[in-house]
């Protein structure tokens, strides 16, 4: 049973010691916490029944940080990024739930409404300029932690210490992951039903997932890299929804689903040689790297699929 560090009594939860910067306090559902360094972020209404949510959740989370730790250095027992926001696996998977339900529920809401859906020019254009911003941020940090400290393309052990170097670029780029979700609720909002398809939603809640799992056991060393080209990629492909708001054609278009196809393919090649070299090349649990490895493959095969149903000549007719 998780214990409750969030309220007790009707009392806050005193200040944690240590620096005023440091990202191990009490999160959106961590332990059912409901106070940020004294601060209340829930109500005490709601506090009670997230205490609950997360003393039910959080041990379903921790037997799969068991499992797939299994085989790597001991590291995980005292991650250092235990107890940041969203980390918990309470956290994760209630908004994991959330966007399932946007899915799932408002899609057939917006398809009984008459007309061609609801738009937000305004809120889409500044979302796509912050998405730009933040992406080229996530990218240009990624590369200057990995120049600073000595990364090659691959074999970099992650460091299990108090402060690992990625591992806040780590955790801000899986809560852009929740940002991204945005794209979804525009997507149909808007009524653009061709642009909800599996690839897209399958997209969305796998990488979200599989960034709560790096979050928790994968967040220093060789992950540098699909920061920075996960970034890179983001970068164009908002950089397109913005232009494309009042740009009728763009002749890049094409070349940005061949970016991402080698992307992955690169994601691959780390991976595959990571799981090839074992503890010779890093101290990631084989099984993370392996769920990895299959992960990329999947949306490789989605993403060529859609390459071929988009872009590829189709016979002429005789």
């Amino acid at each position: 049973m998780c214990k409750s560090n969030g309220i007790k009594n009707g009392t806050p939860a005193p200040k944690p010691k240590g620096g005023g910067g440091s990202m191990k306090a009490v999160g959106f559902l961590v332990a059912g916490g409901a106070y940020y360094y004294g601060a209340p972020i829930v109500s005490a209404a709601l506090a009670e029944p997230l205490a609950k949510w997360s003393a039910l959740v959080n041990p379903y989370g921790e037997t799969t940080m068991a499992w797939f730790t299994e085989g790597g250095t001991p590291h995980t027992k005292t991650t250092a990024t235990k107890g940041w926001p969203l980390t918990d696996f309470g956290s994760f998977l209630a908004v994991l739930i959330a966007y399932t339900l946007m899915v799932f529920v408002l899609t057939p809401i917006m398809k009984m409404m008459p007309g061609d859906g609801i738009k937000f020019p305004a809120i889409n254009f500044a979302y796509n300029v912050m998405q730009v911003a933040l992406c080229s941020y996530m990218f240009i940090e990624s590369f200057m932690i990995a120049t600073r400290n000595g990364y090659s393309l691959v074999c970099n052990n992650m460091d299990v210490g108090a402060s690992p170097p990625l591992a806040k670029l780590l955790w801000l780029f899986y809560v852009s992951k929740v940002f991204d979700f945005a794209d979804t609720f525009f997507i149909i909002m808007g009524k653009k039903w061709k642009q909800l398809s599996f690839l897209h939603v399958y997209h969305h809640m796998s990488v979200f997932s599989f960034y709560w799992l790096n979050a928790r056991v994968n967040y220093d060393g060789d992950i540098y890299l699909t920061i920075i080209l996960n970034g890179a990629i983001h970068m164009m492909m908002y950089s397109y929804y913005f232009l494309a708001i009042h740009t009728r054609d763009i002749w890049w278009k094409k070349y940005m689903t061949t970016a991402q196809l080698i992307q992955f393919c690169i994601m691959m090649a780390q991976s595959t040689k990571m799981l090839y070299s074992g503890a010779e090349c890093t101290n990631l649990p084989p099984r993370v790297t392996a769920t990895y490895l299959v992960y990329i493959l999947s949306i490789f095969g989605l993403f060529m699929h859609f390459f071929f149903q988009s872009y590829a000549s189709k016979p002429k007719k005789a």
